[in-house]
């Protein structure tokens, strides 16, 4: 198994950034496998127009594997507010400021899935009360052959090629903003596969 960590710290230092990779990547496997199909989970969606045009190259018009996004609802999201706020002080001025931000965040989510559905791929939210969603992640497949009423789910441990962890959102923000660090790993390994697969379905739960 190889892995690569990738990170970059500004436009100064001319190192891509964290999104530029993962588009790199994510059309490297199409390149290589007609069959790929692509998995995302990140906390606060919101795609760049690359990356989005990334991911909608996977999908029924070019007859590979389509897109399947999960991110938080408007309950778990990260901005939501939390209980035992009180109204009228500091924290419940603030955290009413913050209950507009998951409403914003599900704007983006349906602008970005109106171009993953129409390529026959799906957009997920994450919501469970008193749960908070924060898992990030990509993970791309070819020939993964299995249940068709879950294609979301990654059936066949042996089908995954690649998998990108770490802090990345893939969003406008970790290109421009933040400094990012994730690690890329490439597969040749079947007990790495079933674990990495394992972690992959348990968030999907």
């Amino acid at each position: 198994t190889f892995q690569m960590p990738t990170s970059f710290l500004g436009r100064p230092f001319r190192v891509p950034s964290d999104t530029e990779v993962t588009r790199n990547i994510l059309f490297s496997a199409l390149k290589n496998e007609q069959s790929a199909s692509v998995r995302l989970s990140s906390a606060y969606l919101n795609l760049t127009p690359n990356l989005l045009s990334a991911l909608t190259m996977y999908g029924k018009e070019n007859n590979v594997g389509a897109p399947y996004i999960l991110t938080a609802g408007a309950i778990s999201h990260g901005f939501s507010p939390k209980a035992g706020s009180q109204k009228g002080n500091v924290v419940g001025i603030v955290d009413k400021i913050k209950s507009t931000i998951p409403k914003a965040f599900l704007t983006l989510v349906m602008e970005a899935a109106q171009s993953i559905m129409n390529n026959g791929g799906k957009i997920l939210l994450y919501e469970r009360p008193g749960w908070t969603f924060h898992a990030k992640g990509i993970w791309i497949t070819a020939n993964d052959d299995g249940d068709s009423r879950s294609p979301e789910r990654i059936n066949d441990p042996s089908s995954l090629l690649t998998t990108i962890i770490g802090s990345g959102n893939y969003g406008v923000r970790s290109d421009d903003l933040d400094v990012e660090s994730n690690c890329i790993i490439v597969f040749n390994d079947a007990n790495d596969e079933n674990k990495i697969e394992d972690n992959a379905g348990t968030i999907k739960e």
